[in-house]
């Protein structure tokens, strides 16, 4: 069974049910958490999908708005509000690549998408990879763009960081696309539309290659541009990649995930990290040890009941100055009010 797709009505229906699927799925498996495993996401495929079966000026809108209605529903912040903003652009800008590259390749594509043959699969399960690894690449020039110092070091940092996150997103694409692209694209296929076999023509790209073009270019600017303040994207809840900071003081406990700045200190980062808590900190400069003591953090102070402020990192007390010593992103930073060890 094949349904026809020719009429304007049935176009409009299959293109509110894609976006609704789109919106509904990534809500179920990520906003309350029934993913098989991490990354496995639908929006990929019925973004490959939409730009197989509909015209290009109105396929961009499945991926678009699944992703805005499904952030609505999840609460995520978009755009305005909140740091998650800043990678949103690359987000949606990265379906919106995977659109526009369907759309370029769609007429040598279609034919090998449109029934259910063990090479067709096949097929399926190498563009599942292949766009994965597209929107990947994307997603993570993205992350060290708005996150990271922009260094070799960091770039590699991110990259490598990422590498299970793809794994998993990878089998995602081969599962969806062999699971739901093919299949999904061979019963809604119309015959007509497949013997037309009509080329397509590059001006029919445009208003899907110019809405890339404009989300790509609004990712470099505006509030994309600047370090978070707070520890709300992945990168900084994830220890490899951040430095975890937790401070112990005698009656109360701050914890905290940071991205290791350039030639970052503990002092930096224990400035940095109270800075963003509305904490106050007080210290005092030794210009014999040329070093700076912590003489108050919080609500605590030196010597109140024989404690005092150390600073630990990895489970071990450094013999230097906490603004002499530089941390590297994987550390874990302890300060702990207590009495000073023998």
């Amino acid at each position: 069974m094949k349904i026809n797709i020719h009429n304007t009505t049935q176009k409009i229906f299959l293109t509110i049910a894609l976006i609704i699927s789109g919106a509904i799925g990534r809500y179920v498996l990520y906003g309350l958490g029934t993913q098989p495993f991490p990354n496995f996401e639908i929006i990929m495929v019925l973004t490959f999908v939409a730009v197989i079966l509909l015209k290009s000026n109105i396929a961009l809108l499945v991926p678009l708005l699944s992703m805005i209605i499904s952030d609505i529903l999840i609460g995520n912040p978009i755009f305005v509000g909140n740091q998650m903003n800043k990678i949103v652009l690359f987000t949606y800008s990265g379906f919106a690549l995977i659109s526009v590259v369907t759309l370029l390749f769609k007429e040598k594509i279609r034919p090998y998408v449109t029934h259910l043959r063990i090479s067709n699969f096949a097929i399926a399960a190498g563009l599942g990879i292949g766009f994965v690894l597209l929107y990947d690449i994307w997603t993570n020039f993205g992350w060290w763009y708005i996150i990271y110092p922009h260094t070799a070091e960091t770039f590699a940092t991110v990259y490598i960081a990422g590498i299970p996150f793809m794994i998993y997103h990878l089998l995602s694409g081969i599962i969806t696309f062999t699971l739901i692209g093919v299949p999904l694209i061979t019963f809604i296929n119309s015959p007509k539309e497949e013997t037309k076999k009509q080329p397509l023509h590059i001006p029919h790209t445009f208003p899907a290659m110019i809405i890339t073009i404009i989300v790509i270019a609004l990712a470099f600017h505006g509030t994309a541009t600047q370090i978070p303040r707070h520890s709300e994207v992945w990168l900084e809840h994830t220890d490899a990649t951040s430095v975890t900071l937790i401070i112990i003081g005698d009656t109360w406990t701050l914890k905290d995930n940071l991205v290791a700045q350039v030639d970052e200190t503990v002092f930096t980062l224990l400035q940095r990290t109270l800075d963003l808590h509305d904490y106050t900190f007080e210290y005092t400069y030794y210009q014999d040890f040329d070093a700076a003591l912590i003489d108050t953090i919080h609500i605590t102070k030196n010597g109140d009941g024989g404690k005092y402020w150390q600073y630990y990192i990895n489970g071990e007390l450094p013999m230097v100055g906490a603004d002499h010593y530089t941390i590297l992103n994987g550390d874990l930073i302890e300060w702990r009010f207590e009495s000073v060890p023998t």
